[in-house]
């Protein structure tokens, strides 16, 4: 794989650096956008070569970037020259909310760069982020959407916490009142949560409670359910990222989407929720629901 380091603006001017790769000859039409988990980046899980490695072979492109929620705590540059400015980011200081700057900074580089059909591929909390994205913009370049492992955040945040996510919520929304909204919470997790960020990731259940699982078919899956392009969704059976049986989580997607034309799934038997030793089993995957995609574009004449 031969890849360039790019740094890529975000849709409010914040830079973001990640990998870009792209077959020879500049014609190819196709990419995938790759959207990172929580405290992730845009290198730290190896599934993201083998992915890369899938898609060339494909004839796509491929871009992933850290978002403004990379690693623990983070510094971003915003601006240029003798204006730039650093900008305190971060896991601990992320607002769900603004992923709708970073996935849309990452499309537009691609379009730039000729690619105007886009697989949205996300990663755990990048699940989130690229579902909760294509359900507010509709992205119209969006071809397909690629869930690995889509985490159930809400129910795993009431196991671990010490309290109700309801009164760990209450006293967050009170420190940001009381201008606080720096001030990290305990809240029995092992990424520490501003006040701030810990309301923007709970305190709105219909933005950010995409996948609830626990509730089974009583969930409201409506960000899910609006989706309309194909999707396909992941896991290993080692899954440490929801609440139910991987089985009964894929049931769920594939019944709760309800506008897409298809929903393909595989669970990778013996890996866990990064795909340590499984890297290319994902990666084949995803090169084969890309494979799939492409024969049916030209089947339709597409």
């Amino acid at each position: 794989m031969t890849a360039e380091l790019v740094r890529i603006t975000a849709g409010d001017g914040m830079e973001l650096v990640g990998l870009y790769a792209a077959p020879p000859g500049g014609t190819a039409r196709r990419a995938i956008l790759h959207t990172h988990g929580l405290a992730g980046n845009f290198y730290e899980n190896r599934f993201v070569a083998s992915v890369c490695d899938a898609a060339l072979a494909k004839g796509m492109a491929f871009l992933v970037t850290n978002n403004r929620g990379h690693d623990y705590l983070a510094d971003n540059l915003k601006g240029s020259g003798v204006d730039t400015t650093y900008e305190p980011g971060g896991s601990t200081r992320d607002i769900i909310e603004d992923c709708i700057h970073d996935v849309s900074g990452g499309a537009r580089f691609l379009a730039e760069r000729g690619h105007d059909e886009i697989y949205f591929e996300g990663h755990s909390l990048g699940c989130t982020k690229i579902v909760y994205y294509l359900s507010e913009v509709g992205d119209p370049r969006c071809v397909g959407l690629i869930l690995i492992s889509p985490p159930e955040i809400f129910g795993l945040q009431e196991d671990r916490g010490e309290t109700s996510l309801e009164e760990a919520v209450a006293r967050a929304r009170a420190l940001v009142s009381d201008g606080k909204g720096d001030a990290l919470l305990e809240v029995g997790r092992d990424v520490p949560f501003t006040a701030a960020t810990f309301v923007s990731m709970f305190g709105n259940p219909s933005a950010t409670d995409i996948f609830p699982f626990r509730r089974g078919k009583d969930g409201d899956y409506q960000r899910l359910a609006s989706i309309s392009c194909p999707i396909l969704v992941t896991y290993g059976d080692v899954e440490e990222a929801v609440n139910v049986p991987v089985d009964a989580a894929v049931s769920l997607i594939e019944g709760m989407a309800a506008a897409a034309p298809r929903v393909e799934s595989i669970i990778v038997r013996g890996a866990n929720h990064v795909y340590w030793e499984h890297e290319d089993e994902l990666a084949s995957a995803i090169g084969a629901f890309v494979e799939s995609q492409e024969h049916s574009s030209r089947e339709s004449g597409a």
